[in-house]
This record gives C-alpha cells, sequence and structure tokens, in this order.
C-alpha cells in the first residue's frame, strides 16, 4: 500500500498548501481524534485511498493541531466533528462527512460527482 498521497499536517501553511493544489485536484482534509475508536476504523478506510483517481488524504490530528481544526472549521463553515472527511475542489469543500460516513467508498463516490 502506498501512502505518498497520505500526509498529516499541522500548520495553517500546510493548509494553506493543500488548499492550493485543490485548485488543481481534489484534496481531502481528514480530521482524527488519536482517541476515538471510530476515528481508527476511519483511518483505516482512508489509507485505502491509494487508486489512481483518489484524492490526496491531508490528516489532522486534532490533540496537536487543535489551533488548525479550528482554523478549518471556521474557513470552511463545517462544523468540527471526529472523524470527518472534507473534499476540497477549487479551494471549496464540495463533500464533507463525518462518523461512520467516513469510508474510502464515500470519498470515490464524492470524486466521482465532480466535473
Amino acid at each position: 500500500m502506498s501512502h505518498s498521497q497520505y500526509r498529516s499536517i499541522a500548520s495553517d501553511s500546510e493548509y494553506a498548501d493543500a488548499a492550493a493544489r485543490s485548485h488543481h485536484e481534489a484534496v481531502l482534509i481528514y480530521k482524527h481524534s488519536s482517541l476515538c475508536e471510530l476515528c481508527t476504523e476511519a483511518k483505516g478506510e482512508m489509507l485505502r485511498l491509494t487508486r489512481p483517481g483518489d484524492p490526496p488524504v491531508y490528516e489532522v490530528v486534532v490533540q496537536t493541531a487543535r489551533p488548525l481544526s479550528s482554523m478549518i472549521e471556521n474557513a470552511l463553515s463545517i462544523r468540527h466533528e471526529s472523524p470527518q472527511a472534507i473534499l476540497l475542489s477549487n479551494g471549496q469543500p464540495v463533500f464533507h462527512a463525518s462518523h461512520r460516513g467516513v469510508t474510502a467508498k464515500s470519498v470515490r463516490s464524492a470524486m466521482d460527482q465532480l466535473p
């Protein structure tokens, strides 16, 4: 399994890079809590996004990057939940899911809806 498309981010500038990348290809922001069993399952799902056409995944661990998590919540007007997946295209959220909705299948389905 290739993890080259999966990386952790913790700073506003790393998020800005991800948002900028979304103007060229869709990217997924994945909010993860290291204290949550459901998040462990969701992370496994996000690590499955290795197929051609799957978006790169930018993980925000809320325990270590709470200011970034809050900034993303405010910037995108999407209330924080863990786990949470937010698909960005052209800098804008085009799909988001939380809890048991955070699956590789739901992300791929959202990708299929993009123009």
